[in-house]
């Protein structure tokens, strides 16, 4: 029965922010894909200074626009009885929002709502601004008017049909992968009587880190890829990896990697996720990787913490089916795999394959078993 103090379920959204958090403090993760129709492409930058500017426009666009009411700083009184205006927590993103310009993005392609902001910048020139207190007076108004004023023409020109019908592909593109990523675990689930749950990440050393190209983390994931569906020893109970590639503005290019495994052959998930970040490390990058372990026991600790949801519950470690709090879990856990960004095209540079979802060795082999049991089962 399950544990009657866990029995409130939290909420996709707040989880797909708390993994956000967590994973901010670990790696600096930042997706960058293509927005066009195929949703396995994906185009990655190379500078962390247009990384950071990318975070801080997703945060205005997706956070800060949308609100109903505007709500950029907070009154503060001053012992003389004054009303002063405060920064809150939005005003910096703003600020390095109204300071962007097309030379932020040199050499890369922006989306169309990313295109609005740059072009509303430099008809508006309102980043001499910033810097000032925001209850000085400058042409007659303060400076938080101007920055008022500044957001509701930006929400005015991101009303445009073409800029709407833009962002709503964003939510479908980004339901498609939340599919696919739920249909292939769902399966997998399916055929294991029992099932290991394993989360790695893997990235690049910091002193070779600056020289690693969009291709070089594809190659090298296509690599491990390959040694795992023809390693039979040592991947002999997989059943299905999911990776996703990122760009961090301090970690650079890595992945994070889902892998579900046949419970019935194995149990140690600690121990399968470090034989998999070695395997990355060691074999794979020749000695430039680098990586974590999610199921090891304190960053085990850290997620649950950071998800406020029990380790026992965690999308990790033993599956326990009509567990529904790990199932939750486990649906946030796809929900930030496929998760909507704004994205950054590299001019000319080809496109490299950001969401891969991967079949094991053991998976055949449990697929032929089902199917031979339901045609025993439909005689």
């Amino acid at each position: 029965m399950m544990n009657q103090g866990h029995s409130m379920l939290p909420t996709a959204e707040a989880q797909v922010g708390r993994l956000e958090q967590f994973h901010e403090m670990l790696d600096c993760g930042l997706d960058v894909f293509n927005p066009r129709d195929n949703p396995q492409n994906v185009y990655i930058t190379d500078q962390s200074e247009a990384a950071r500017a990318l975070a801080d426009v997703t945060t205005l666009l997706d956070e800060i626009v949308p609100q109903r009411r505007l709500v950029i700083s907070r009154r503060q009184e001053t012992s003389q009885g004054l009303i002063r205006r405060i920064p809150n927590k939005k005003t910096p993103a703003i600020e390095s929002c109204i300071n962007l310009t097309e030379d932020d993005f040199w050499g890369y392609k922006v989306d169309p709502d990313v295109q609005v902001v740059l072009d509303l910048n430099r008809e508006a020139a309102v980043r001499v601004l910033t810097g000032r207190r925001l209850h000085d007076r400058v042409g007659g108004k303060t400076v938080h008017d101007h920055y008022l004023e500044y957001l509701h023409e930006l929400k005015r020109r991101l009303s445009a049909p073409e800029i709407l019908q833009f962002r709503r592909q964003q939510v479908v593109r980004a339901q498609r992968r939340v599919d696919s990523i739920t249909g292939a675990v769902n399966e997998a689930l399916s055929l294991c009587r029992k099932a290991r749950l394993v989360r790695v990440d893997g990235s690049y050393k910091q002193s070779v880190r600056r020289n690693k190209t969009p291709e070089c983390i594809s190659n090298d994931l296509d690599r491990f890829i390959r040694n795992m569906r023809h390693n039979k020893r040592q991947f002999s109970a997989l059943v299905l990896a999911v990776f996703k590639i990122e760009y961090g503005a301090k970690k650079g290019y890595h992945w994070h990697g889902y892998f579900i495994y046949d419970g019935s052959k194995v149990r140690m998930d600690v121990l399968l996720g470090t034989y998999l970040k070695s395997y990355w490390c060691d074999v794979v990058t020749k000695g430039e990787g680098a990586g974590f372990n999610v199921n090891v026991g304190e960053v085990r600790t850290t997620l649950s913490k950071r998800l406020q949801v029990p380790e026992r519950h965690l999308a990790i470690g033993e599956f326990r089916k009509g567990d529904a709090i790990q199932e939750a879990n486990m649906k946030a856990l796809i929900r930030y795999f496929a998760k909507k960004e704004q994205s950054l095209r590299l001019t000319g540079q080809k496109s490299v394959n950001q969401l891969r979802i991967v079949r094991g060795p053991r998976y055949k082999a449990l697929k032929q078993w089902k199917d031979r049991a339901a045609t025993r089962e439909g005689r």
